[in-house]
């Protein structure tokens, strides 16, 4: 895969077909790429816009691409096991494993942690059997005492799976790119409420099945990819700004709109009074992201 003067090389393959990662353009720009053989392209130019969608999908000779995950990409998966792909650009891998603990069935000691059970395309791949009802798998990826990342980590499994890649050194995850057009940041203000019954964000992200505002007295919190209290809620409707919003908030022309559900705009008033945040979450209820909101004056 080709992108501006980046060359991807694809790192492997899953159920759907073969896979490449390529570093968006920091300023939020579209991403325009090509899919090559030799150097000869297959089909046109695609565009990936990365603010609504972290990850995409593709056919042979076609301009499309797609944010919603096709139903063959998604293959069986051992739902007793996470599954940890772990990639060392440099090939260094000799030495290196897995310590767990909150979540495995059968913890490791440090001095013999768990070891890879293949290496492939992309790099080693972990498996780590679970313990009945694990929500979680707390890990820790080292060689000897060279730890990968200075701080422990966890794998929260209704927010990103059970079968996740990681670059050495980013404790970031790759793939599955499930998640929010913001993040899990509630010290951030990504979402604005615009007007009496209009709330904008940028972007859309992917996997997204639902959208609320959650509100209540104060002291909600983020922890372990879920929020501390669930609140009360102003569901919101997908919906497109007018032309006269438009022109009166011309920064926001390009944003995601939704509209208060009717049914809940007597509580609108009481939602303005404390703490607000606004949510995205998977058809499973997960949660993929949280932010603050700004509350214009109207």
């Amino acid at each position: 895969m080709r992108s501006g003067g980046v060359t991807a090389e694809f790192a492997g393959r899953d159920a759907y077909g073969a896979f490449a990662w390529i570093a968006p353009p920091e300023d939020g720009a579209p991403l325009s790429f090509t899919v090559e053989k030799d150097g000869v392209p297959d089909g046109p130019a695609r565009t990936l816009d990365a603010t609504a969608a972290g990850e995409v999908w593709t056919r042979e000779g076609s301009s499309l691409v797609d944010a919603t995950r096709p139903a063959e990409a998604q293959a069986p998966q051992d739902a007793t096991k996470a599954v940890i792909h772990y990639r060392r650009p440099a090939g260094d891998y000799e030495g290196w494993g897995l310590h767990a603990w909150t979540g495995a069935a059968h913890p490791p000691e440090w001095n013999e942690p768990l070891r890879p059970v293949r290496q492939d395309a992309f790099g080693l791949v972990f498996e780590v059997d679970l313990s009945p009802g694990a929500g979680s798998l707390s890990y820790i990826l080292h060689k000897k005492e060279e730890k990968d990342v200075p701080g422990d980590e966890a794998l929260v499994f209704p927010l990103h799976g059970k079968e996740v890649w990681r670059l050495a050194g980013d404790p970031a995850y790759l793939s599955p790119s499930l998640g929010g057009a913001f993040p899990l940041d509630l010290g951030r203000q990504d979402a604005v409420w615009l007007d009496a019954t209009t709330v904008v964000w940028r972007g859309t992200g992917t996997g997204v099945a639902s959208q609320q505002l959650v509100y209540g007295p104060g002291g909600i919190v983020l922890a372990d990819g879920a929020l501390s209290d669930e609140g009360r809620w102003l569901r919101l409707l997908p919906s497109a700004l007018t032309a006269g919003q438009r022109a009166a908030h011309p920064a926001y022309a390009d944003w995601r709109a939704f509209t208060i559900d009717p049914r809940d705009l007597d509580r609108a008033a009481e939602a303005r009074e404390g703490q607000l945040i606004a949510t995205q979450r998977a058809a499973d209820g997960a949660l993929l992201g949280a932010t603050g909101v700004q509350q214009s004056p109207h």
